[in-house]
């Protein structure tokens, strides 16, 4: 696999002609984008993913779908891209929503949701990256959160994406 090149934004989310090879330290006060996509179904609930036991980072764990954007990507890219990587998903612009760019202590993590009415197995999973998805309701999430089974991107993330959740049906 090719070494992933990231492009370097300053505090106020501007490109700043730097780059990063990924797996180096972000330089202090410097920024790279993550991209959070969050399918929502016709129930009201999250695809989730659970990572490879090859990957690096939390392997085992359920997580969003989702990653950096690499050198010359925006948001919307980078987004589209992942979704195709890591589930198969050819996604149109117009299917995907931002919902919210939060700035991190060396990212800004750019949330977005689809709504998606596919049944799991019809998804077609990258096996480096995602070993199953499966799809459970905002309940279900917290629980998995408090249980150590999906990642914890934080308890002003989850609010932020169970409130979009419901009144966005």
């Amino acid at each position: 696999m090719a070494a992933e090149i990231w492009d370097l934004y300053d505090a106020s989310g501007r490109r700043t002609g730097r780059t990063m090879l990924r797996g180096e330290e972000v330089p202090q006060g410097m920024y790279h984008l993550v991209i959070h996509i969050w399918p929502i179904n016709s129930r009201g609930e999250f695809l989730i993913q659970r990572r490879a036991m090859s990957v690096q980072w939390k392997p085992g764990l359920w997580a969003v779908t989702g990653g950096s954007a690499i050198t010359g990507e925006d948001a919307m890219t980078a987004a589209r891209r992942e979704l195709l990587e890591e589930l198969g998903y050819d996604a149109k612009e117009n299917e995907i929503k931002r919902i919210a760019c939060l700035r991190r202590s060396n990212s800004f993590c750019n949330v977005f949701t689809i709504k998606l009415d596919c049944p799991e197995e019809s998804f077609v999973l990258q096996e480096e990256e995602v070993s199953e998805v499966k799809w459970c309701d905002g309940n279900k999430l917290l629980r998995m959160v408090e249980d150590n089974m999906l990642y914890n991107y934080g308890d002003a993330y989850f609010r932020m994406l169970l409130h979009y959740q419901r009144t966005h049906p």
